[in-house]
């Protein structure tokens, strides 16, 4: 991971790396995440890594860990409104900047996962999870962040099983969407309804 390499030039730098989740769901949110570590934190990363190689209990339980930590982080949301408004692509440039600009101080060095957002000396990391436990940290905490949010609406609209999609195109999902209608959950300009 790249912080291992700057930590053995500078044990005090700050790392920051951001990542989103919910880019490819019909319903919901985009959720963005930065995380800040040094190598203080290290006895709390050794289990971290691209949160779609963990199981949801392994999420959960660095989750509830990183919150015993004192590792700093900060969620950024656009909704579907949002979303359809703007485009998922502006929606995620948005949640990864905002979330950064919670955090950042302007020493840190800034990494994030695959986009090009508009902030001093970040650098875009294609496959940045595989490469970056700060983006991996982030992609972990906006995960089940996100994941919590859509089990809890999940109870405002039990036809579209949210509970276990967490808004992603399902089979059940694209039925009860047939069936159903969408709720004002989903995203209308992905053009969601049968032809």
């Amino acid at each position: 991971m790249i912080e291992f390499n700057i930590w053995k030039e500078n044990p005090q730098q700050f790392i920051i790396g951001a990542d989103e989740v919910g880019r490819g769901c019909f319903a919901g949110p985009i959720v963005g995440c930065a995380v800040k570590i040094s190598s203080k934190d290290k006895k709390y990363l050794s289990e971290v890594k691209d949160s779609k190689k963990l199981s949801s209990k392994k999420r959960n339980s660095i989750f509830n860990d990183i919150h015993k930590a004192d590792i700093v982080y900060a969620l950024s949301i656009c909704d579907n409104t949002q979303i359809d408004k703007y485009g998922i692509q502006k929606a995620n440039q948005v949640v990864l900047s905002d979330s950064i600009n919670k955090i950042k101080k302007g020493t840190e060095k800034i990494y994030v996962d695959h986009f090009k957002i508009n902030i001093s000396h970040a650098i875009s990391l294609t496959r940045g999870e595989d490469k970056s436990l700060a983006i991996a940290l982030a992609s972990i905490i906006a995960k089940v962040s996100r994941d919590n949010y859509m089990i809890k609406i999940s109870n405002t609209y039990p036809e579209y099983d949210f509970a276990s999609n967490k808004g992603y195109g399902t089979l059940k999902h694209r039925n009860a969407i047939a069936k159903y209608g969408l709720t004002d959950l989903h995203r209308a300009s992905f053009n969601l309804m049968p032809k």
